[in-house]
């Protein structure tokens, strides 16, 4: 039999009041309340988790365990209930690569898909205990353990109160105070790494123990050397120091306006627009619209006059609430005419200092059903600055993310992170200054065995020296040949010579779909001379060709994310 899944909330309260009994824990007395939450897989399914990322399945092992097969992502799955405070998280984990910039952990009191604590196995022999907010990472305390790739390890992460503890294989890993939210969601973990995971367990702890936890029932295919938990200033490798400041928040408005958009009418409004309607004309301070789980299949737009706008999916699972509609640039409208590009878009934003996370953009506007002369079809026109996307998905075909500015004589610049994008034909465009940190950007495959679109297709206007930049990322297929899909081309849009695209690929891995001469012409306009390059990518798509400028290290160093962004007033949202 399958063991029990999340219990009911009533349940769970009972038992939780009722269940409390005092173990001991070598010479420790440590209180624990009921099983919240178990599985050992013997489903063979996924019930009761949530995917952010990569590739996950119920495989055969010495027992079912779950699998994350994709290297080269970061890939996390949650369980659990967002309300869960204390608690204690134990589970066998296996390592099945671990690559120098790869990292396999156990996650705990997650508040969104970027935010939680965390108890990693690193390369070289190291197990660290972390606290992980919206991506920046906090060391709380370390051990050299021994690590065997293709052998089992158990990790264990208890949190009470503000009280963060840890052990590999029953030694501690360290103790630390945390300042994450005080609830969360429990969860697993592989950057850039493979791994498989197994008896999950997770207990309501009220007090955290003093000294090594049980002995895992797994026994442990390594000794472990004595510990020494100290803290440490070395964040590991999957997640670098920052390289500036403290990153500014977005906007500058006091307070916290808000509201709930909810489809089953409880919350203040069943529509994301008109949650936006609501917002007060020039408001001086943000106002976070909370979206509950759905498909809100309607047009959206953030005026220019409401800054300081956030979405945000109350879930944390970036697939549970879907904004989408289906218009195309050739689509009629119902005045006379056709929508264009711009007016196909799903999500439209105008207003600066616009937030978004935790949910999906999408046009699921149908090319086979339809023969219109231009298919263009929009998820999201952004012309606004200072825009933060954060584990959020763009979906479509032709056009997906339209990155633009408010004009030609105009910066917009956001930052995606940890996003998804995907689509085939000029899926990222625009004049707008983007970076994009650790996404994935999926080219779909419309069939051909040669061309299967192009990422990219830039409009910078020659007066700004940053466009697009993207760092830390993967570049993946559903299914497009090898050798069939270009990096970019220059967009000129209107035929005007001053918007000499400016796209750049940095320390990404890049998939066999990508051709070795990345870059086209376009509408008559060469790829050389835009501002096209690439820097210590990898992957089976990253080959070094006369028809790929390679930045200098020295070049490197003025093309990051802080430089993207900063502006003329320091803008800087990268943790």
């Amino acid at each position: 039999m399958r063991r029990s899944r999340r219990l009911l909330a009533a349940a769970v309260a009972a038992l939780t009041t009722t269940l409390l009994a005092l173990t001991p824990l070598g010479g420790a007395q440590v209180a624990h309340a009921a099983t919240l939450f178990s599985d050992d897989f013997s489903g063979g399914d996924l019930a009761g988790w949530s995917r952010s990322g990569g590739t996950w399945s119920v495989v055969s092992d010495d027992s079912p365990a779950l699998q994350q097969a994709r290297d080269g992502t970061d890939a996390r799955l949650f369980a659990g209930d967002a309300s869960w405070a204390d608690q204690a998280v134990q589970a066998r984990v296996k390592p099945l690569t671990l690559p120098g910039n790869g990292l396999v952990a156990l996650l705990a009191r997650a508040s969104g898909a970027t935010s939680y604590y965390r108890l990693a196995v690193l390369p070289g022999d190291q197990v660290r205990l972390e606290a992980v907010r919206s991506g920046r990472v906090t060391p709380l305390g370390t051990v050299s353990h021994p690590v065997t790739v293709g052998s089992w390890h158990t990790l264990r992460i208890e949190v009470a109160g503000t009280v963060v503890r840890g052990w590999v294989d029953g030694v501690p890993v360290g103790t630390g105070t945390g300042t994450l939210t005080a609830t969360g969601r429990i969860g697993v973990q592989t950057a850039y790494a493979t791994a498989r995971f197994d008896d999950v367990v997770v207990t309501r702890g009220d007090t955290a123990p003093t000294s090594a936890p049980p002995t895992p029932t797994a026994t442990p295919t390594v000794a472990s050397p004595s510990p020494t938990a100290s803290p440490t200033d070395t964040a590991p490798p999957s997640s670098p120091p920052p390289t500036s400041p403290t990153p500014t928040p977005t906007g500058t408005a006091p307070g916290d306006g808000s509201s709930v958009v909810a489809p089953d009418g409880s919350g203040d409004f069943t529509s994301v627009q008109a949650a936006v309607d609501a917002v007060p004309t020039g408001n001086t301070r943000r106002h976070t619209i909370t979206i509950e789980p759905g498909t809100y299949r309607e047009v959206v737009s953030v005026p220019a006059d409401k800054p300081y706008v956030s979405f945000v999916g109350s879930t944390g699972d970036a697939r549970d609430v879907v904004i989408v509609y289906d218009n195309a640039s050739g689509t009629p409208k119902p005045g006379g005419g056709t929508y264009g590009t711009s007016g196909s878009a799903t999500v439209t934003v105008d207003g600066n200092d616009f937030t978004a996370r935790h949910l999906t953009f999408a046009n699921d506007f149908d090319e086979a059903a339809h023969d219109y002369s231009a298919e263009q079809a929009v998820a999201v026109l952004t012309r606004a600055d200072r825009l933060v996307f954060d584990d959020v998905r763009f979906l479509g075909n032709q056009d997906t993310l339209y990155h633009n500015s408010a004009s030609v004589d105009a910066v917009g610049r956001a930052y995606f992170r940890d996003c998804y994008v995907e689509g085939d034909v000029d899926f990222v465009f625009g004049r707008g200054t983007g970076v994009f940190d650790r996404c994935e950007i999926r080219s779909l495959d419309r069939g051909s065995t040669s061309n299967n679109g192009y990422v990219t297709a830039p409009s910078t206007m020659i007066g700004n020296p940053y466009g697009l930049l993207f760092t830390g990322c993967t570049l993946t297929t559903d299914s497009a040949a090898a050798q069939s899909v270009h990096l970019g081309r220059p967009w000129h849009p209107s035929g005007n010579v001053d918007a000499i695209g400016q796209a750049v690929f940095r320390d990404s891995v890049l998939g066999a779909h990508v051709k070795d001469s990345p870059w086209s012409d376009m509408s008559g306009f060469s790829w050389r001379d835009a501002r096209f390059f690439e820097y210590r990518n990898s992957g089976p798509g990253s080959t070094v060709t006369t028809d790929r400028p390679q930045l200098t290290d020295a070049q490197a160093s003025t093309y990051t994310p802080q430089r993207y962004l900063a502006g003329t007033d320091g803008w800087n949202p990268v943790p």
